[in-house]
């Protein structure tokens, strides 16, 4: 009898010291279980944030200037490596975006054109690419010449015979392209004669926007590539 005495004081001494164990345990944790609870809101924050900023800055913006309409589609930052031949954007196939649709740099001014869609980006030619090429005309006389891309881009094939001037507009007047859309002004070259026979002058396309700083590119949705 005085053993089983002893033996249900000696349990109930060792469940009163469980129990004092996991109260004190508790009462000392509440930092270890505010720690995860802070982390846990923190994680939550972060996210909600996130949700934030991808509503305000993501692609989905429109545009329509009467004739015109652009689809606003964020740029891929290429920092710190600066590439401006090729960029990507955060639309796709999702958002309605077709290959060689054409790209403007603002409105009416255009930068280049879709060449890969995945489902949710993009990639762009710019008219910095060296397989960039349209046809243009230069000013109001409307003088042909070959846009061949690069850094900068150049303008050849332009008739020794016309007068073309610094700062005149180039226009675009390829068919891939909205016609009349503009590309940049003239920075002409010293050597006018670049051809081996002399038949030809040769410019520098001067462009007003640096391509590092642009944070959207506008789809233009209405216009079709006119298929030969």
């Amino acid at each position: 009898m005085i053993f089983i005495r002893f033996a249900i004081i000696a349990v109930l001494l060792i469940l009163l010291f469980s129990n004092n164990l996991i109260f004190v345990k508790n009462l000392f944790s509440p930092s270890l279980n505010a720690k995860n609870e802070i982390e846990r809101l923190a994680l939550e924050n972060d996210s909600l944030k996130t949700e934030l900023y991808i509503a305000e800055n993501l692609s989905g913006k429109e545009l329509s200037d009467g004739k015109w309409e652009y689809f606003y589609s964020k740029i891929f930052s290429s920092y710190p490596f600066n590439d401006q031949n090729l960029i990507g954007i955060a639309s796709g196939e999702i958002s309605g975006i077709q290959q060689y649709q054409a790209v403007a740099a603002a409105p009416g001014v255009l930068l280049g054109q879709i060449i890969k869609v995945n489902k949710n980006t993009a990639l762009v030619r710019t008219i910095f690419d060296k397989d960039f090429i349209a046809a243009v005309k230069i000013g109001e006389n409307k003088t042909d010449a070959l846009l061949k891309g690069g850094i900068p881009p150049t303008l050849e094939m332009i008739e020794k015979s016309k007068t073309i001037k610094n700062g005149e507009v180039v226009y675009n007047a390829d068919k891939n392209y909205p016609y009349g859309f503009k590309l940049g002004e003239v920075q002409i070259v010293e050597n006018k004669n670049t051809d081996t026979a002399g038949l030809f002058q040769k410019a520098y396309l001067r462009v007003d926007y640096s391509i590092a700083l642009l944070e959207d590119a506008l789809i233009i949705k209405n216009f079709e590539v006119l298929k030969n």
